[in-house]
């Protein structure tokens, strides 16, 4: 029997290698506009951290900043009670609460430029990391690889923003306008979320959200099957094919970084060398089965149409990790989802050269001024 699952086990990993069919197709945006993010835009009230001096001043003047300002606490998960850690940042007068979800293997000290952008708009700013992720527990049976994610079901992720939201945010904001922000991973658990829970916060903003997971030559319905099998026959554990344990050789010359501002993608870079716990590095066959299966429930039209407040989707033109069609296709079922097509851009939209991230930022906070009064 334990030959006959060995067997099996590497039959599936051998048959991702030699799957080679083209996998997406196009999903047209009926019915909606899609406008392009203008590169010339500013606000007077907003100043990028430039490339030319990043380091110095996250150093110097955000990071330190952002200190002052910090809480940091643990819950015990009502599934399971497993640890979540999570950090406040907490200004004076706040005109609103931004919870922001973090991405597939991130953290919250990567989120330090984005987290301070907020703050000095007037949000005070919430963040988990997610089970599997920093500082939040892992499960047991990969708790020995803090390179590792795994997961049995993606609402684990939407269940402990719940509880968060319930028992941290809302205490404290009293009558604050929530908005939700996700970046990829986290967009999916954000879209999720507001299918889920529509009724808990007022705006949304989804930056590059993985509504779909883009699996190259691989089709959806391979990678769902050799996923679900991998699980089945005793491999949920293991990686998935091309992913492995950090390494700290850096990947800003390959073509499918997410970053395109080398001093942004560095300086965080340097932050993963320096903590073990931010080492997150690649998915097992149990989170790709999960996040399947869970991306496949976004989309739907009975889910999608739940989402009734204003979403603001920014999408990266060059995304080589998230699918921008299922993006699209959400949108075209949500209510008041406006998208916004940010140019020569790869998935960290907001890790780009000075004049795209100044007109990310600058389009994001004209989203919110024109709703939060």
């Amino acid at each position: 029997m334990y030959g006959y699952f060995f067997s099996m086990k590497r039959f599936i990993l051998l048959l991702l290698a030699g799957v080679l069919l083209v996998s997406c197709s196009t999903t047209s945006y009926s019915g909606k506009t899609m406008n392009t993010l203008p590169l010339d835009i500013s606000r007077p009230d907003f100043e990028i951290v430039a490339e030319d001096n990043y380091a110095e001043v996250m150093k110097n003047e955000v990071e330190p900043y952002l200190e002052t300002i910090k809480s940091n606490g643990v819950l015990a998960s009502n599934r399971d009670g497993h640890r979540i850690y999570y950090e406040i940042f907490d200004v004076e007068d706040e005109k609103g609460s931004v919870v922001i979800l973090h991405g597939f293997t991130e953290f919250i000290r990567k989120y330090s430029e984005i987290i301070y952008y907020f703050n000095r708009a007037g949000y005070d700013v919430y963040m988990i990391e997610h089970y599997g992720h920093g500082y939040s527990e892992r499960r047991a049976d990969v708790a020995s690889s803090l390179s590792k994610v795994a997961v049995d079901d993606f609402n684990v992720y939407t269940e402990d923003v719940k509880q968060f939201v319930d028992e941290v945010v809302l205490p404290r904001s009293k009558d604050n306008k929530l908005v939700l922000f996700g970046h990829s991973m986290g967009g999916g658990i954000a879209t999720r979320f507001l299918e889920i829970y529509p009724d808990v916060f007022d705006f949304a903003i989804l930056s590059s959200p993985m509504i779909g997971i883009n699996m190259g030559a691989v089709p959806e319905w391979a990678a769902k099957f050799l996923s679900g099998s991998a699980n089945l026959f005793g491999a949920g554990d293991d990686y998935i094919f091309g992913h492995y344990d950090w390494d700290a050789i850096e990947s800003f010359a390959d073509p499918g970084c997410p970053a395109t501002s080398y001093p942004r993608y560095k300086y965080f870079f340097d932050m993963r060398k320096e903590n073990e716990y931010h080492q997150t590095y690649g998915a097992t066959w149990s989170w790709l089965n999960a996040a399947l299966k869970a991306t496949e429930k976004m989309v739907k039209q009975s889910e999608a149409e739940k989402v009734k407040i204003p979403v603001l989707l920014l999408q990266a033109e060059i995304d080589s990790l998230v699918r921008n069609d299922k993006q699209l296709e959400f949108a075209s079922k949500a209510e008041r989802v406006h998208v916004v097509m940010c140019p020569d851009s790869h998935h960290e939209i907001f890790n780009s050269p000075d004049v795209i991230a100044n007109a990310y930022w600058v389009t994001v906070f004209d989203f919110l001024d024109g709703l939060i009064k």
